[in-house]
């Protein structure tokens, strides 16, 4: 056993993780960043770019707000958009001010900053290591530490390099920046995104929010032999790239998206269908094409599509924040990036348009500072115990790809999760609810075996939130689709808030009533 101790823990080296370490390194914290993989080249900003929701202050910030609280179904808060807003713009500009160059919509006043994300992590890994910041690579988190009083004391987990160790960091408090969870579907950079800080979090007494908007799919080639099984190839391109760039035509040549023609939905309906998807070739980006003509000449000039699921990573949902400096319902642990709910800068939908990047700054900078408050308050850090978690076995007597298999089969298909009606909530939770005894009882292992069988725990668990949120928000909105309910409530302005492992709870809680600028 490897024993480490800090002031602040931060649970993740992606964009929020690292901007959290270094907002609370620079608030005097000796801070620890412990991360899945390596940080600084892991997860889905080191796989493609990364937008900015980055807007000066005045009537174009105003308009944004109001559109951004419109499209949102009314579920968005107008105090949170413009404080991620200002936080954004003044942190753009430190950037800027540091060398790093970016792409915008306008030369001089750009609304959406476009970054290399493998750049830009590489450079926030350089800012924290001089800022002081001790990163631990390979060494993934499997369960937090409480106090007698609950209070979150630090975090334990393994070493994936050096016989598998065991390690445990004690501090006076911890962020989680874990990520959200897509569920292992293929996505860019996604396969470290399993939903374990969500299920750490529950598993010490947080809520959780928005778990009903976490269906969010991208379009993404698939290549020819060269990827077995002809599996998308998201990871090359990034998010959604195609859907930008090139018209979408179905086997018919019937124009799906593109030219002012069509939507979204259209080209995710003729999948679920069966029916082909493709994109134009020569109207993709000159890099996207060379890309693709190396995996496999294209006869036909068209480029096949398919449906990615990325979950809460680009979807909205997770634990649920108490106020402006990110705490969660726990006290000593903050959350930042992916693993929290965005609903209040996106509402019922996705913050692909630059919110999440933006989010992922803002939330990292208020939850370092956050939680190095807490632990220069905090007195002697008493006796902590790990929290009591599913997959934390010695023994391995269910293989956990038995489970991931499950979950994905209620998951990651068009017409589990993008579509959804009563009949079809209720037979998925059915049978996930089902898998959950034995998962508590049989999961485990040792080393990487213990990472796997929890990855698994975490799979199911954020899906059992996912689908209990889904089936009682008996509406359409945002991004989530009812069949059986095709149009908004008006007496659903509300937040679902959700939580529990073996018995699942949600209720709602009123969002506060306010409006966007005129």
């Amino acid at each position: 056993m490897t024993e480490f101790d800090a002031d602040v823990l931060v649970l993740g080296g992606g964009p929020a993780g690292a901007w959290a370490a270094l907002a609370a390194a620079a608030a005097g914290a000796r801070v620890l960043v412990v991360d899945k993989a390596r940080c600084g080249a892991s997860g889905p900003t080191a796989r493609g770019g990364v937008t900015l929701w980055n807007i000066p202050p005045g009537r174009a910030r105003d308009e944004a707000v109001r559109q951004n609280f419109a499209h949102g179904g009314g579920l968005g808060e107008v105090d949170w958009m413009y404080r991620v807003l200002e936080e954004t713009h003044r942190r753009v500009g430190q950037l800027v001010q540091g060398g790093l160059r970016y792409q915008g919509e306008h030369a001089h006043r750009p609304s959406r900053v476009y970054l290399d994300g493998a750049k830009y992590l590489g450079r926030l890994r350089r800012s924290m290591v001089i800022a002081g910041v001790r990163i631990l690579d390979h060494h993934p988190a499997l369960q937090l530490i409480t106090d007698g009083d609950g209070v979150v004391s630090g975090a334990a987990g393994v070493s994936l390099r050096g016989g598998s160790r065991n390690w445990t960091v004690r501090a006076r408090a911890v962020v989680l920046a874990t990520g959200g969870c897509a569920f292992l579907s293929g996505g860019a950079g996604t396969d470290v995104d399993t939903g374990d800080g969500l299920l750490m979090g529950a598993e010490a007494g947080a809520e959780l929010s928005g778990m009903e908007f976490s269906n969010a799919y991208s379009l993404a080639p698939v290549a020819d032999s060269p990827v077995p099984g002809g599996r998308p190839v998201a990871a090359v391109f990034g998010s959604d790239q195609v859907m930008h760039f090139a018209t979408l035509y179905d086997e018919s040549r019937a124009v799906l998206w593109g030219r002012g023609c069509g939507s979204r939905a259209e080209a995710f309906a003729a999948i679920a269908d069966g029916r082909r998807v493709y994109a134009a070739l020569d109207e993709l980006p000159e890099s996207v094409r060379a890309e693709l003509l190396r995996l496999g000449p294209s006869s036909t000039g068209q480029v096949p599509l398919c449906a990615v699921l990325e979950g809460t990573v680009r979807g909205t949902g997770g634990l649920r924040l108490t106020g402006p400096d990110c705490a969660t319902t726990v006290p000593g642990l903050y959350g930042a990036g992916d693993v929290t709910t965005r609903e209040p800068i996106t509402g019922a939908v996705s913050g692909f348009g630059g919110q999440n990047g933006a989010w992922s700054i803002s939330s990292g900078v208020w939850a370092g500072a956050g939680a190095a408050g807490f632990a220069a308050a905090r007195r002697k850090l008493g006796k902590a115990r790990p929290v009591p978690g599913v997959g934390l076995g010695d023994k391995a007597r269910l293989d956990p790809r038995a489970v991931v298999g499950l979950v994905q089969e209620h998951t990651v298909p068009l017409r589990r999760s993008y579509w959804r009606s009563d009949g079809s909530l209720r037979d998925s939770i059915g049978e996930l609810d089902g898998l959950w005894p034995g998962v508590e009882l049989a999961l485990g292992g040792k080393g990487p075996d213990r990472l796997r069988a929890r990855q698994a725990a975490a799979l199911l668990a954020v899906a059992r939130w996912t689908k209990y949120s889904a089936l009682a928000r008996t509406e359409t909105r945002g991004m989530h689709r009812r069949t059986d309910h095709p149009g908004a409530g008006s007496d659903w302005r509300v937040r679902l808030l959700s939580g529990g492992l073996e018995s699942v709870w949600v209720r709602p809680q009123p969002v506060v009533a306010e409006a966007a600028p005129a």
